[in-house]
C-alpha cells in the first residue's frame, strides 16, 4: 500500500519539535480548509492529507511508530488523509486513509502494528469422493507444513482461509494469511448441482416397459429403487437426502436424482425375434 512522507506533508523537518508541527499544521490547514475552498476536491484532499499528517506527528507513539517504519524502509512513500475539529468521533475514524487504518490498526485496543505480513495462496485436488466426506490434507508452505482440514460437502473452487499462516510481516506486523483454492474432481457417475446429485442409469427395455426394481450405488450405499411402469423418461427420479452433504451443517443432505434411459438388445436370439415378432402382431391388434 502506498503512502506519503507525513513529514513533507507538513513542510517540517524529521527533528521539529511539537510547537513546530502545530505552527505549520494550523498555517496549511487554515489554506487549505474547505470553508474557503469550497466544491474543490483537491483542497478537501489535500486538508485531509494534513490532518491525518497531524494526527500522527504531535502524537509521540505514533510519531515514533512512524519514524521506525521510515528507518527500516527504503521504499518511497505516498497516502492520504484527515482529522479535522469540524467533523464528529465516527466521521474522524472513518475519515482516515488505507494507509493510516492499517499502520496504525488496533490489536485488542491495547496497541497498534504495522503492515500485515503477504498473503499467500494455493490450491488443493481433491477426488469427488473427498469431496462428499470431507478430507484432512498436509501441504507445504515456506512457513512449514500445515494441516488443512476440508469439510463434508465443500463446493468445486471453494476458497479456504487459514489466518495467519501466509509471509511474516517485514514491519512488526501480524502474519499474513494462507488462502487454499479447492479443486474436485469430476466423477464417472455423478454430476452436482449445489448439494443435489444427479446420476445417469441405464435400463433394459424390458424393465422400461414392464417396470420393475433396480439396486442404485450411492455414497451411503446401495439403494432398491421402484421403476413404474410405462416410466416417462423426460422425468427424473428423486432419492430424498441421498445428494451431497451440506458444507454448513453436513446432517443435512440435498437429493439423488437418476435420469433414467433405456438401451435396446443386441445380438437378438431366433427364438427372441419370433417372441418380438409375436408382439409387434399383438399390437396390430389392439
Amino acid at each position: 500500500m502506498n503512502f506519503k512522507d507525513y513529514y513533507k506533508i507538513l513542510k517540517i523537518s524529521k527533528n521539529a519539535n511539537l510547537d513546530e508541527i502545530k505552527k505549520s499544521y494550523r498555517k496549511l490547514a487554515k489554506q487549505w480548509h474547505p470553508d474557503k475552498n469550497p466544491d474543490n476536491k483537491k483542497a478537501e484532499d489535500k486538508f485531509k492529507e494534513i490532518s491525518e499528517a497531524y494526527d500522527v506527528l504531535s502524537d509521540s507513539v505514533k510519531r515514533k511508530k512512524f519514524d521506525d517504519f521510515i528507518n527500516v524502509s527504503s521504499r518511497s512513500t505516498n497516502y492520504s488523509y484527515k482529522k479535522a475539529q469540524d467533523f464528529s468521533q465516527e466521521e474522524y475514524e472513518t475519515e482516515f486513509s488505507d494507509f493510516f487504518k492499517q499502520f496504525f490498526k488496533k490489536r485488542n485496543n491495547k496497541k497498534y502494528s504495522y503492515f500485515k505480513g503477504e498473503d499467500l495462496r494455493g490450491k488443493i485436488t481433491i477426488d469427488f469422493e473427498e469431496a462428499y466426506s470431507g478430507s484432512i490434507r498436509i501441504i507445504n508452505t515456506k512457513t512449514g507444513k500445515i494441516r488443512i482440514r476440508i469439510k463434508p460437502g465443500v463446493e468445486d473452487n471453494k476458497i479456504l482461509k487459514v489466518k495467519g499462516k501466509g509471509k511474516p510481516s517485514k514491519y512488526s506486523g501480524e502474519n499474513g494469511d494462507l488462502f487454499i483454492r479447492i479443486s474436485i474432481k469430476k466423477h464417472d457417475f455423478y454430476t452436482r448441482k449445489k448439494a443435489d446429485l444427479i446420476k445417469h442409469i441405464d435400463l433394459d427395455v424390458y424393465t422400461a416397459i414392464l417396470g420393475g426394481q433396480i439396486i442404485v450405488k450411492t455414497f451411503k450405499g446401495n439403494v432398491k429403487v421402484k421403476i413404474p411402469k410405462n416410466y416417462l423418461f423426460n422425468q427424473k427420479l428423486r432419492i430424498k437426502n441421498y445428494g451431497m452433504p451440506h458444507y454448513d451443517n453436513s446432517e443435512i443432505f440435498g437429493d439423488l436424482f437418476l435420469e433414467l434411459s433405456y438401451s435396446l438388445p443386441k445380438n437378438i436370439t431366433k427364438e427372441e425375434e419370433m417372441l418380438l415378432l409375436k408382439l409387434k402382431e399383438l399390437r396390430k391388434k389392439n
